[in-house]
């Protein structure tokens, strides 16, 4: 997919408001989430740090709640957050900051100015303090304390998903032996297991085929939370989660503690699934999954003290259902710029398409599901695409009608 810097802007602004989205009545005031925020440090698309004002992210939240995903996609001021600072300055902020790692940055900017390398006033100071900020100058981040640890759990059905891939065994597939991976999806509040299937691959295909299945089935869950694999942090990921209105977290970098509901189920797989019997094909893994599952949603959980079926019925559900009429599927549809070439086809997992209208050499937008072939638009007209027929391609020339009265006429005569 074709990198687009405005939908990434607006997709990035999307993750910092996620949070406030789906807030409940146990859950901090919106003041407060507002005021914990301001103290994080952001890494632009650009990959430029910034620090942002409550201000800015509430702003952010009244446009997205008025105009959803494409109200955060506005066009920035090409000037705004860009200021020189001056070599001789730079440098000796680094060196500084490198003795005295302990200095406040007020003591530093001091320090400039009584050796005389800056003036107080060009660049500005909170341009100095923007630049530190952007670049780890500030004081040495491990004076922090951390931050203790402590278990959750929430109330509601569909307030969490947390998803996880999990290495299976290798099968044989053709005359190659390939490994299986497993997708499950597991609801933080029931333990119920509400999408769940091995794979050939672990990639973004794979788990947006899960999450469309379990949006199918439950509805919209308010956060989907996940690890920091390619797949969660691919950008058709964070566009669904957009489209959809589902705030997508990532659990923090070395600290997997927050998953580990979904680790506990992955070990009961291991010791009571794969150990019991050994399977030849994926079709054949699948189909005794499912009943695993059944099995594992009818027996009582040890810290639910109740079955997962039961957790699940007996309590609310916040999912947010779908009309039946709703087109899915334009929800979760993968997008490509694909080339045309002379023939006017496009090529597409190593099937070729025709493309009608579409001027070869040019590049033309596609929409697709990958495990479904046989429905793949194209253009912004959304006109569907033909797979190539070679044989009907060689006689698109004849005239059946033509040779049917040629036919009667020898015939009469």
């Amino acid at each position: 997919m074709d990198s687009d810097p405005k939908l990434d802007m607006g997709l990035w602004r999307y993750g910092i408001i996620s949070p406030l989205l789906h807030r409940t009545a146990n859950d901090l005031s919106l003041r407060e989430m507002l005021e914990n925020l301001k103290t994080w440090q952001y890494i632009r698309p650009d990959g430029m740090g910034i620090a942002l004002s409550p201000e800015t992210i509430r702003k952010w939240l009244y446009r997205y709640n008025h105009g959803g995903l494409p109200a955060l996609t506005d066009k920035t001021r090409s000037d705004k957050g860009r200021h020189d600072v001056p070599a001789s300055i730079r440098d000796t902020m680094f060196t500084l900051r490198g003795e005295h790692p302990r200095w406040t940055l007020a003591l530093l900017l001091e320090t400039l100015v009584e050796r005389g390398i800056w003036d107080g006033k060009r660049p500005s100071r909170s341009v100095l303090y923007r630049y530190a900020r952007a670049h780890n100058l500030m004081r040495d981040p491990h004076l922090v304390p951390p931050k203790g640890r402590r278990t959750f759990q929430f109330e509601f059905f569909g307030e969490l998903w947390t998803a996880d891939f999990m290495h299976g065994p290798k099968l044989k597939v053709g005359r190659k032996k390939r490994k299986c991976y497993l997708h499950v999806i597991i609801d933080d509040s029931s333990r119920y297991v509400v999408s769940g299937k091995f794979y050939l691959s672990e990639g973004a295909e794979s788990l947006i085929h899960e999450l469309m299945t379990a949006t199918r089935r439950f509805g919209i869950c308010r956060r989907f939370y996940a690890d920091n694999g390619a797949a969660y942090n691919s950008r058709h990921l964070k566009i669904v989660c957009a489209r959809l209105g589902m705030s997508l977290v990532h659990t923090p970098p070395y600290k997997p503690e927050g998953r580990s509901k979904v680790e506990r189920f992955f070990r009961s797989v291991r010791e009571r699934f794969l150990a019991k019997q050994r399977f030849t094909t994926l079709d054949e893994m699948n189909r005794a999954f499912a009943r695993y599952l059944e099995d594992y949603h009818n027996r009582i959980h040890s810290t639910l003290a109740c079955t997962p079926m039961q957790k699940r019925l007996s309590g609310k559900s916040v999912c947010r259902h779908l009309p039946e009429v709703f087109d899915i599927d334009a929800l979760f549809r993968f997008e490509r710029r694909c080339r045309v070439y002379r023939d006017g086809t496009i090529r597409l997992k190593k099937r070729d398409f025709e493309v009608p209208g579409c001027l070869p050499n040019s590049r033309v937008k596609i929409y697709f599901m990958p495990w479904d072939l046989s429905r793949i638009y194209y253009g912004d007209e959304m006109q569907p695409a033909k797979e190539v027929d070679k044989l009907a391609n060689a006689h698109r020339f004849d005239h059946p009608n033509h040779i049917r009265t040629k036919e009667v006429s020898d015939e009469k005569a």
